[in-house]
Formats: C-alpha cells, structure tokens, sequence
C-alpha cells in the first residue's frame, strides 16, 4: 500500500493545515480571494502572510500564494498551478477532469493517479517551507547551474564548472531515477525531512517489495541539530522548532514502513549527535553498479547552493571508497544510537 500524504501530512503536524489546502482545490480551484477565508490558520499567516479576512489582506494572499507558486521547483509549480486553477488557467473545469487533461498532457508523470498524488505532495511540500526552521522557498537557478549549460562551457578544459552538476532541491532526472530502481539506499546527512517527502513513495516500494533503506540522521534531542541551524539560510527558528523538524522526519519514516508492512529490520533509523560532513545518498551498495551523490554543506546558503556530484563505484572507485568508508565510520560508532521504532533509542 502506497502512503498516503495525508498520512505525512500527519506525521508532520500538518494535517488539518493539509485538508484545508486540498479543499481550496476541489470543484473548480480559486475563483476569487474570497476562497481564501476557509483556510486554517497556520495557512493564513504562516503561508500567506495574512491576519485577517478582509477584502484586502485576502487579495493580498492570493498575491502572496502566486508568488509561492512562482518560486516553487518547476514540477511543483506546475502542480500547484493545476491544484489552485488561479484566473481559469486550466479552464472551467473540476480537480478531477484537469488531473486527467494533466496526464494526458504529461507523459512524464504517467497515470492520473500518480497526478494527484504528486499533487498532493506540492501542497505538503508549500506547508513544510512555511514551517519554522525550514527554509522558506528554493532559492532561483544559481550561477553554478548556468555555468553547467554546456552552452556556456565554450570547449574549454574541464573544470569544476562539469562537476557540481547536482542541485539538491531541483534534483536532476537520473537522482529520481536511482530512486526508481534501488534495491537498496543508505542515507546521511539530510535535514529537514524534505527527501523523505518527496521520495516517500519510492522509499515505500523498496521496502515493500524486500529492499532495505539504512538512515543516518542527526539526534532530535542533541545539540548538533541546534549548530546546524546556525549554519541554515535561515537561522532564526526556536530550539523547539529546530527539534521538531528533526522529530517530523523519523514520524515520516516510520509512517511510510507501517503504510508498507514491511518488517522492521527492512528500515534501520540511527541518530548521532554530529554536525555531518556531507550529505549522502547510496544507492545498491552491494551491487556492481553501486552510486552515491554527494552534496557538501554550505554557511547560510539556500540548499540549492550547495555543490553536488555524483560518484559511481565503477569509474570513480577511489572516492566511492572514500565516502562510502566515512558513512560506515559514521553507523557504527560508538556514539550512534539505533532508534527503534515505536518511540526509542
């Protein structure tokens, strides 16, 4: 069984702020600023930026939520448009009848099925930016991006420029796709529980199907989490709020083996209190076609900043070793802590 992402939603402490997103979109989407009024509370102020429902700060809102929209990762933004239909712009039409026009249109999201719930997912994705201690929308296309154009490379030696290819918040086709097909993920150094989300369905299969995903994450309760946010792009969130962001992740995780019923060794939670060195996804590392992307942290940089690469066991055993030696230093320390599931370590 598929997790739901009202189940997420949940795990997340965001669940009635979810339900009230998903209504704005039934029948026909937003047809005025008024539709506004009948989200939560959280949604008006956190979200929008609104205090009350007047007929300016409501206008205001609908402002505020195209530019939400408008910074969104393109494949959300695409979504998000279709989910809210502001101004008719896929017709006069109900959610249903634009998810099927979407699938139609789309190939490279299949069923409309798969639609809503990717749907579903940017509108998870739009609350947990507006959460204290996440960062509050992507940053734009960076100038590393750009460079990686290879119209902009001009047939000049190879430099960096061809190296730092992987952006962590637009991930690239060939990251989703490791996740497609991966029997096996090992995983570090992520915060924020955005990954979780965004590949929880993924995740799900592997466990379903007898896979089995290894996560290092930091302690909710140390005080490495607390440094982290120091160095996040934004810094200004309460400890608590730090905390429960980290607390959010495992309830995401345990949440998406129970929808799953996989056994509980087919998903192994440990926590360190560490500031990570790196973050780190692993893909079939028993396999000949073991992979893994690295993405290194950066100081208050938004994380589509931070400098991303991919390295196969294949063409670059040297420095697979390397990082793949650091996350097995890093698991069986001595001061990481197994956390089991159903509410300890």
């Amino acid at each position: 069984m598929r997790v739901t992402v009202a189940t997420l939603a949940k795990a997340q402490g965001l669940r009635d702020d979810f339900d009230s997103l998903q209504r704005l979109r039934h029948g026909k989407g937003i047809t005025s600023p008024g539709d506004l009024c009948y989200l939560s509370d959280f949604v008006k102020r956190r979200v929008l930026g609104i205090d009350d429902d007047t007929d300016s700060q409501l206008k205001q809102g609908l402002d505020n939520l195209k530019k939400l929209i408008e910074g969104a990762p393109p494949r959300e933004r695409q979504l998000l448009k279709l989910s809210f239909n502001i101004d008719c712009a896929w017709g006069d039409y109900n959610w249903l009848d634009r998810v099927e026009d979407f699938a139609l249109m789309h190939a490279w999201i299949g069923s409309s099925r798969n639609v809503r719930h990717q749907a579903d997912l940017a509108l998870l994705q739009l609350l947990m930016r507006a959460c204290p201690a996440a960062e509050r929308e992507p940053a734009p296309q960076s100038d590393v991006e750009a460079a990686t154009d290879p119209a902009t490379v001009h047939g000049h030696a190879p430099t960096v420029v061809g190296v730092f290819v992987e952006n962590y918040v637009h991930n690239s086709p060939r990251f989703a796709g490791s996740w497609e097909t991966a029997r096996t993920v090992d995983m570090c150094g992520f915060g924020h529980n955005r990954m979780a989300v965004t590949y929880s369905n993924e995740i799900g299969s592997i466990l379903r199907t007898g896979g089995r995903v290894r996560v290092l994450m930091q302690d909710p309760e140390g005080q490495a989490v607390l440094d982290a946010n120091r160095r996040s792009s934004t810094p200004k969130a309460s400890a608590e709020d730090v905390r429960h962001q980290h607390r959010s992740a495992i309830a995401t995780f345990t949440s998406i083996r129970t929808a799953a019923d996989a056994p509980t060794e087919s998903l192994q939670l440990r926590v360190y209190d560490i500031m990570p060195p790196f973050t780190a996804y692993f893909f079939d590392v028993d396999e000949e076609t073991a992979h893994a992307y690295i993405w290194f942290w950066s100081w208050r940089q938004p994380s589509a900043w931070r400098p991303g690469f991919l390295v196969s066991q294949a063409t670059d055993t040297l420095w697979y070793t390397r990082f793949r030696s650091q996350f097995e230093a890093m698991w069986t320390d001595e001061e990481t802590r197994e956390f089991r599931h159903g509410g300890g370590s």
